[in-house]
């Protein structure tokens, strides 16, 4: 049985531009119902040894973001690259829209400073 992520044999990795999307399907054993636990909580669970990948198989490839089919993913992979641009270019932003985003980036859930 592989004992990590490296050992699997995934397919022939074909040329791919950077703008490809990859729709993955992983296959794993846990000790423990999974039903209710975050994908972290499985990715740790592996590293401690009471779940095992069997298998990562790549389902689908896109040419780009519009063609992935699940909206909400579609949205989220949006929203990074647009995080992505504002940091990119932070400096060239007007000074009272960056300190709007240092107020909110300085403030998590519960209204405590986070380090920056």
């Amino acid at each position: 049985m592989p004992q990590n992520l490296q050992d699997i044999a995934l397919a022939p990795a074909k040329a791919t531009s950077p703008e490809a999307y990859f729709k993955l399907q992983v296959r794993a054993w846990t000790r423990f119902d999974p039903s209710k636990a975050d994908l972290i909580d499985i990715a740790r669970a592996v590293e401690a040894g009471t779940a095992f990948v069997s298998a990562i198989e790549v389902a689908r490839v896109v040419e780009g973001i519009n063609e992935v089919d699940d909206p909400d993913v579609r949205e989220q992979f949006e929203t990074l690259a647009a995080a992505e641009r504002i940091l990119r270019r932070l400096e060239q932003l007007p000074e009272a829209v960056r300190d709007k985003l240092r107020v909110a980036l300085g403030n998590d859930e519960t209204g405590e400073r986070v380090a920056s």
